[in-house]
């Protein structure tokens, strides 16, 4: 398409084109705002009321320095109560620590659950902008 097919192009056609356009600019601007949050999933399990997480060593940290947590559609604040020492895996190159954290909620004893932890807060723009 070349500018004089451009100008000439019918009057209700211009118009759904420049919507069009419109509607993806307005879609962009608002994409760019959403803040996202990484996501850490992995399972625990329920001892004394609280959740017990084994954690590699990689996400210790960014873990405990997290947002929230969810377990089965719950969002839960992070409250840590201990942290192991470092439990070494012979057979795997991966070294772990035990993490305990209070949960406000009344789960049966030693039931497996799917934890997903989000950190790391930040707005899509600037996590477009960390990959290039």
């Amino acid at each position: 398409m070349n500018y004089e097919k451009l100008l000439n192009i019918p009057y209700k056609t211009y118009h759904i084109f420049l919507i069009i356009v419109t509607g993806v600019v307005i879609a962009f601007l608002i994409l760019i705002n959403i803040e996202v949050s990484d996501v850490y999933n992995t399972y625990g399990y329920i001892k004394n009321g609280s959740l017990v997480l084994n954690i590699p060593i990689t996400y210790s940290d960014t873990i405990l320095n997290g947002d929230y947590l969810k377990i089965n559609e719950k969002n839960y604040d992070i409250e840590l109560v201990s942290i192991s020492n470092i439990l070494i895996e012979p057979n795997n190159y991966t070294n772990y620590q035990e993490i305990t954290l209070r949960i406000n909620d009344s789960y049966p004893e030693n039931i497996v659950v799917n934890a997903s932890i989000y950190y790391s807060k930040e707005k899509v723009l600037t996590k477009i902008k960390k990959l290039f």
